[in-house]
């Protein structure tokens, strides 16, 4: 039970770091799932340095383009400064005590997290973001 506990706390975003609406549900998804997976994937790769490396540097270019993006669209300010806030390293990495055997079975619940990562088969905020936004 306390494994899927730890799960659920994973996938779920930190209250801290909710992202609030942005006037456009179809943005408001892409940005929710965004934060998921890279919730997964920095996660799951945080014990490989090369890999983790490369996907937070990733993650951090395509958010500073939301930013942009979202700024750009004039959305306001609060809905950018929760999802930069949902966005950061600290709200998405679990706890460092957090037992190896509960970081594990968050990992298999997406047993293809890597290949997902590797091949940018995930939602892409950069790309994806402007084709939702008026």
């Amino acid at each position: 039970m306390a494994g899927l506990a730890l799960t659920l706390t994973l996938l779920a975003t930190p209250t801290l770091g909710q992202v609030i609406p942005t006037g456009t549900p179809a943005a408001d998804i892409l940005l929710s799932q965004a934060i998921a997976d890279q919730r997964l994937f920095l996660t799951c790769s945080s014990l490989e340095p090369d890999t983790h490396t490369f996907l937070l540097q990733a993650w951090e270019r395509d958010v500073a383009k939301a930013v942009d993006i979202l700024t750009a669209a004039k959305v306001a300010p609060e809905a950018i400064t929760a999802f930069t806030t949902a966005a950061a390293l600290e709200n998405l990495l679990p706890a460092p005590d957090t037992p190896f055997e509960d970081l594990q079975k968050f990992c298999a619940t997406d047993p293809k997290w890597l290949t997902r990562a590797m091949q940018l088969d995930t939602v892409r905020l950069a790309e994806d973001l402007p084709k939702v936004l008026p």
